[in-house]
């Protein structure tokens, strides 16, 4: 699950955050770093061990490197994702990703939430959100997903004022009901 940091309610057993009464940050909890450097571990040694002298053979070899490299940076991407939220937007920022590292979503322009409970009998790793945004006079729609954070989800519906699209939506968001399901809000 996903850890919030906020000035107003500290999570239990952490310190008060320095931000301001109304300002939320959220961290993302990283994925599993193991496939990657086994896949970048493996390509590797195959070079080392003299496992390369065919082509199709070196080829496998960097394409395990290359594959292993990519899901290793796409946890560190990850990990360092935050969330803030502010009276005024949605504040994404990412520092080691090389694309749109900064981004400031306006509350009045995101218009759609969905919470996607992707398995029966779910854990909270197998439920994510998805943040649907569309800059004022464009018709390009800019999605974010992250994992599950039920106290982010109800900023979000909160500040963007978004209502349930299902009469069936959770109206506890700390407790999802079981079974596979999609969950939307918008406006």
């Amino acid at each position: 699950m996903a850890d919030a940091t906020s000035a107003s309610i500290p999570p239990a057993g952490s310190p008060a955050a320095p931000e301001t009464a109304e300002t939320h940050v959220f961290h993302d909890t990283p994925g599993n770093l193991a496939p990657g450097a086994a896949l970048l571990f493996a390509g590797v040694m195959a070079f080392s061990m003299g496992m390369t002298d065919v082509f199709f053979a070196e080829a496998i070899a960097w394409t395990f490197a290359a594959w292993g490299a990519l899901l290793i940076y796409a946890g560190v991407v990850d990990a360092y994702e935050t969330y803030t939220v502010t009276e005024d937007a949605l504040l994404i920022n990412n520092p080691v990703r090389f694309w749109d590292s900064s981004k400031t979503w306006h509350w009045g322009n995101i218009h759609r939430m969905d919470i996607v409970v992707k398995r029966p009998e779910a854990k909270p790793s197998d439920v994510e959100m998805q943040v649907y945004f569309t800059p004022t006079g464009e018709l390009n729609i800019e999605r974010e997903d992250r994992r599950y954070d039920p106290v982010l989800a109800q900023l979000i519906i909160d500040r963007a004022v978004l209502k349930p699209a299902d009469k069936g939506n959770p109206q506890n968001l700390h407790n999802l009901p079981k079974g596979k399901a999609t969950y939307i809000w918008n406006r």
